[in-house]
């Protein structure tokens, strides 16, 4: 009895930084933007961020500038746009030959029926 509820909750615990459909196979790395933990997955000209801290009630938008900084410094492209929730965000990708810093985020948060909330963040 005791080893398949112990085989089911490594499953579970193993699953909570998986990417969603359509990264499988994606380039991964681990960040820390500003005391929010993510694991980004790169595959072409799409990144997603996973957030794996726990956080109290995590506002949508300073978490996504948090993510797009995360985006950043894993694929050293400029994201332009950026949707999802407190938990998975899918940022588009921008890679111009010039290289962008990671903490310079000029984005488009996008949500449903046609919202749009500009994401900014400067370097310190």
């Amino acid at each position: 009895m005791r080893i398949p509820v112990l085989f089911t909750a490594c499953l579970l615990l193993a699953a909570c930084d998986a990417p969603t459909r359509g990264f499988g196979g994606a380039e991964v790395s681990r960040h820390v933007v500003e005391g929010s933990s993510f694991t980004v997955h790169l595959k072409g000209d799409q990144a997603q961020a996973v957030r794996t801290n726990r956080q109290y009630a995590p506002r949508v938008g300073p978490l996504a500038g948090r993510a797009a900084m995360a985006m950043q410094q894993a694929s050293g492209c400029r994201v332009r746009r950026i949707a999802g929730d407190a938990a998975v965000l899918v940022g588009a990708l921008s890679c111009s030959a010039a290289a962008h810093p990671a903490c310079e985020v000029d984005a488009v948060l996008v949500g449903r029926r046609g919202l749009r909330v500009p994401v900014r963040r400067t370097c310190p």
